[in-house]
């Protein structure tokens, strides 16, 4: 006997109708009986199912069988128009909920009760109000997740996450509060946040799959907003929570990330059908295309889809402004310019100015894409004044770029634009980028600039970007490093005195090795002959170091001290001497009492200025522990535990933020030492530490 799911599939609707009644007075299989009605609303047969459907519930409405109590339910989703559903709905859900009180309730706001309804949006909301019954889950967007206590016919009493025991108006819940299934992510999150972390730390492809069957999340996609509430009570913020899924998005397939919201994908919808639908939207920026074309084509994980090029032409029909943005489009679209189509389009999208250029590579987002640009730009017929503007108003490693092509396409071009560079030393990057061009050329190393560009190098290091900098200084100390000594060797000890206090200013110079390297030719120098004994370290002189930021404001507290308060206090003095009889009178005694403290603080303060220095920026390295270094700790034995001290002068102390005194007896047990050292810290004597890191702190250069 053929199945009546086939029979659908030929179109035999007489046989299937005849089987269909034949089949009633047997053994009924109603989940292939849903499954016809599928086929038949898909070939737009929906006289014929309602027809089978009818001759059904005549048959078997009478009987008291589950399985057709499930039937019923399994079709209510799919009919729009059928009174005998309807009726038959509402007489199986009154048999099987006849203790629970607000049932009447549901049918009625579900709509069920009234005469031709909608069965299928009427049969949804019902079993979206089924859900609040005893034990079942939902959430409030003050309160959060909670779980229904108590139901009655108008009141329920509902225990949220923020206000226990809560009651509220049956109709009151329903229009506050969504629904929750008992295994939705935001119910586990409260319920079991152990094992919502977990899945969230170690599954976040499927936590990834399960938030989008979530009620809380949107159907245009999840944003920051929506994963709120799954985080309130985790260890992680949601801003945290959302970089992760964002990254777990570019490693599972069927999601895309587009910008402000991650979206699953439609696997009925061919990748080339979205990415055109995402060309020809309206009223969006082209930069946004591409953000959401570039996660697309990742989320897609294969190869580069072979149709792409077949789009450029809707790129046609597109006006904007946006030219760096329709030339990144146009190179994603020909596998990152590869396809004969690129020749054919790019040159309607690249401009011929300088200015213009600058502002269509700033619109490009891949650096990829930008060297392409620039390779066309500086190969294709520009005028030569465009390429020199051009050439001067790149960033560092466009710049760099650009240099190489001009190397081999137009060597007399740069050279010109070099010799330009050096005849301007205000502009002090493009004079130093223009040197350290020159210097790390072997063939122009030899060209007899020697100890005049070590000079130029050391006079204007100072006034350029960090980023020249550390370039420049680690050229000076790798291949140029037989020079620098040589120059350094030929000038005097203040020059040099000089060069190092400039430097000392510097955070990259000091990161970089060349305070190091100056201060320690600086010190050969006044050394002559290498004493043998060890030298005490700087923090064991009779020196008090603290930053410079703080001496200074302690000595305006010790003029205030002088010149403010130990006047009132004397001016105090007086006022009580007025009031009678010294011998009764506590407040001259308090007054007197004052001025002596504020005048042995005084006292105290001036002796101890004279003491004070500065962290000695040139003694100060990562390699140890001393004042003016933040060590990181980890305790030892496998604990991830880690705590964090800031070794500083008695002037920016603060025990209660991490910043210990350096002559305290808690630093005593870290001075000197190096990272990976052990120590005991004297507060917890228990515990054994290993310095983890060592870092010097801002304030040494402060």
């Amino acid at each position: 006997m053929p199945k009546l799911s086939e029979l659908a599939r030929v179109c035999e609707y007489d046989a299937l109708t005849d089987l269909w009644i034949e089949i009633l007075g047997g053994d009924v299989p109603y989940n292939e009986m849903i499954e016809v009605f599928k086929i038949l609303f898909n070939k737009g047969e929906v006289n014929l199912a309602s027809e089978l459907l009818e001759l059904t519930i005549a048959e078997k409405e009478d009987e008291e069988e589950n399985s057709f109590s499930a039937f019923l339910m399994d079709a209510a989703p799919l009919f729009r128009e059928s009174e005998p559903l309807r009726k038959a709905l509402i007489e199986t859900v009154r048999d099987e909920n006849l203790m629970f009180r607000p049932l009447e309730y549901f049918l009625k706001l579900s709509g069920l009760t009234k005469k031709n309804a909608d069965v299928k949006s009427s049969w949804l909301k019902f079993t979206s109000l089924m859900h609040y019954r005893e034990k079942g889950y939902l959430y409030h967007y003050t309160f959060g997740v909670g779980r229904i206590k108590k139901l009655s016919r108008t009141h329920v009493a509902i225990d949220f996450q923020k206000a226990v025991d809560h009651y509220m108006k049956l109709d009151v819940a329903i229009e506050t509060t969504i629904p929750l299934p008992s295994d939705s992510l935001s119910v586990l999150s409260w319920v079991k946040p152990d094992e919502f972390s977990l899945l969230f730390n170690e599954s976040t492809s499927l936590f990834l799959k399960r938030l989008f069957d979530d009620p809380l999340t949107g159907s245009e996609g999840v944003t920051l907003l929506d994963i709120r509430p799954f985080f309130a009570d985790s260890e992680f913020t949601d801003s945290e929570a959302w970089k992760i899924l964002k990254k777990a998005v570019t490693r599972t397939e069927g999601f895309a990330d587009l910008g402000d919201r991650i979206v699953l994908l439609d696997e009925n919808v061919e990748i080339l059908d979205q990415v055109k639908n995402i060309i020809n939207r309206k009223k969006e920026s082209l930069s946004e295309k591409i953000k959401q074309i570039l996660s697309l084509l990742r989320s897609h994980g294969k190869s580069f889809p072979d149709g792409l090029p077949g789009l450029l032409p809707d790129l046609q029909n597109i006006r904007s402004p946006e030219t760096g943005s329709m030339f990144e489009l146009c190179w994603i679209l020909t596998n990152r310019g590869t396809s004969e189509e690129f020749t054919r389009l790019y040159p309607d999208c690249l401009e011929t100015t300088a200015a213009r250029g600058e502002r269509a590579l700033g619109e490009i987002r891949s650096q990829s894409c930008r060297k392409t640009w620039l390779n066309l730009f500086f190969l294709g017929n520009i005028e030569r004044k465009e390429k020199v503007k051009l050439l001067s108003g790149l960033r560092r490693a466009l710049w760099e770029h650009a240099v190489s092509i001009l190397e081999e396409s137009d060597p007399d071009l740069l050279s010109e634009c070099i010799g330009d560079y050096l005849s301007k030393p205000s502009e002090t990057d493009r004079f130093l980028w223009a040197l350290s061009f020159l210097a790390s050329r072997e063939e122009i190393q030899d060209e007899g600039m020697g100890d005049n560009q070590t000079s130029l190098f050391l006079d204007n290091l100072i006034f350029s970007s960090a980023d020249t900098q550390k370039k420049v200084i680690r050229l000076l100390l790798g291949p140029l490093k037989q020079k620098l000594n040589s120059y350094l060797a030929s000038i005097d000890s203040r020059k040099l005195s000089n060069y190092l206090d400039s430097f000392m200013t510097s955070a990259t110079a000091q990161n970089e090795g060349l305070c190091l390297h100056l201060g320690r030719s600086l010190s050969l120098r006044k050394n002559s002959t290498i004493r043998k004994s060890v030298k005490n370290f700087f923090w064991e002189t009779d020196g008090i170091f603290s930053s410079r930021k703080s001496i200074e404001q302690r000595k305006l507290d010790t003029l205030k001290l002088k010149q403010v308060e130990i006047p009132a206090a004397a001016d105090a003095i007086g006022e009580a001497a007025s009031h009678g009889d010294l011998s009764e009178n506590a407040e001259y005694a308090a007054a007197i009492e004052r001025r002596d403290l504020l005048l042995d603080r005084l006292n105290r303060w001036t002796k101890e200025l004279q003491r004070y220095r500065v962290y000695p920026v040139d003694e100060i390295s990562s390699d140890r522990v001393s004042p003016g270094i933040r060590i990181q700790l980890q305790e030892n034995g496998g604990s991830e535990k880690v705590q964090i001290l800031d070794v500083v002068g008695p002037l920016d102390a603060d025990p209660e933020n991490g910043r210990i005194n350096y002559m305290a007896p808690l630093a005593k047990a870290v001075l000197g030492k190096s990272q990976g050292d052990i120590v005991i810290l004297q507060e917890d004597d228990s515990k054994e530490w290993r310095i983890a890191s060592l870092e010097i702190l801002d304030l040494v250069e402060q």
